[in-house]
């Protein structure tokens, strides 16, 4: 019989097989294939068949502590979450502590704060605490945590635990995870924390070519062409002025979705398409956008924003 996962849903549909033996052969693809899409859109159908097993449960779990690929133990995390958030607080805690993919991580958080209870916020508390304790967050660049470590001295003195929501915990956690993880991926980083919320309202990932030196080794630049490549961009949802300036962007699609920017500097980027405007104007609270240095400012006026917007499209206009 094909194991291929979307002919066992075809044979289970058109009751060929019944869900027991469709589940048995999802189960085993998942298990002795190696490739990943396989591996994934089969765990797309068992969670479309919503089976809701102790030993389907047991196997996801085994997936999620043990599997080599984290986008499988991501899929396996949220597959979890949306089949047994009630008996999942175990599996997530140990996840938690051990785990080092930046998705899987995520996607553990966000299940932490959906299960909202005691203990659950517990683990949330421990986590964020814990950060305290994190010396540096990049080694090798001696990137320090001096920023965190003082906010959170301060933040936990304004705010007990009794004092915070599961979200508010779990929006510091996301938000440190993602400057940690881009520190990371990225050369230069810069970014401010808001002292109140503990979460990051300034990003900057440009690239200051005045510095430059001729021969500057490619590694040495954050050389960023897609928005993509931001790794958690749209988790900081906090975030008010982000600088990405001369970098190599030359689509802005997700943009629109960080709503609280009120500061956007993408001057000497690589944006030509008009497309670009539409995602621009989707954020309603932005307040000043720069895009010198980019083709498409040659193709558009001040009128073409949302008009509470200061724009600079020529940065030798008099």
């Amino acid at each position: 019989m094909d194991l291929n996962p979307q002919t066992i849903l075809k044979d289970y549909t058109d009751k060929r097989i019944d869900k027991s033996t469709a589940i048995k052969l999802l189960v085993s693809g998942i298990e002795n294939n190696d490739e990943e899409q396989f591996r994934l859109e089969a765990i797309s159908i068992l969670n479309a068949l919503k089976i809701k097993t102790k030993t389907l449960f047991e196997f996801f779990e085994n997936i999620l502590l043990s599997d080599s690929s984290e986008v499988i133990r991501n899929a396996a995390a949220k597959y979890i979450s949306a089949n047994f958030l009630e008996i999942s607080l175990p599996v997530y805690q140990w996840v938690i502590q051990h785990e080092t993919s930046y998705y899987c991580l995520i996607t553990v958080v966000n299940s932490l704060v959906k299960i909202n209870t005691s203990e659950s916020k517990s683990i949330l508390f421990e986590q964020v605490s814990n950060i305290r304790n994190i010396k540096s967050l990049n080694v090798d660049k001696g990137y320090g945590n001096k920023k965190y470590r003082k906010a959170l001295k301060s933040y936990f003195k304004r705010n007990p635990i009794n004092k915070l929501s599961h979200k508010q915990l779990g929006a510091i956690l996301i938000n440190f995870l993602t400057v940690k993880n881009l520190i990371e991926e990225i050369p230069n980083v810069y970014f401010e924390l808001d002292d109140k919320r503990l979460l990051i309202d300034k990003l900057d990932l440009s690239d200051y070519l005045e510095f430059e030196v001729k021969g500057t080794p490619w590694g040495w630049k954050n050389n960023i062409r897609n928005l993509s490549q931001i790794t958690g961009l749209s988790n900081l949802s906090h975030l008010k002025t982000l600088d990405l300036s001369n970098n190599q962007i030359g689509d802005l699609e997700g943009i629109n979705e960080l709503k609280n920017l009120t500061h956007l500097v993408l001057s000497n980027n690589q944006i030509s398409d008009l497309k670009n405007l539409e995602y621009i104007n989707q954020l309603s609270n932005l307040q000043f956008i720069d895009l010198c240095g980019n083709i498409i400012s040659k193709n558009i006026k001040n009128e073409d924003f949302n008009s509470n917007c200061r724009v600079l499209l020529n940065r030798y206009v008099k």
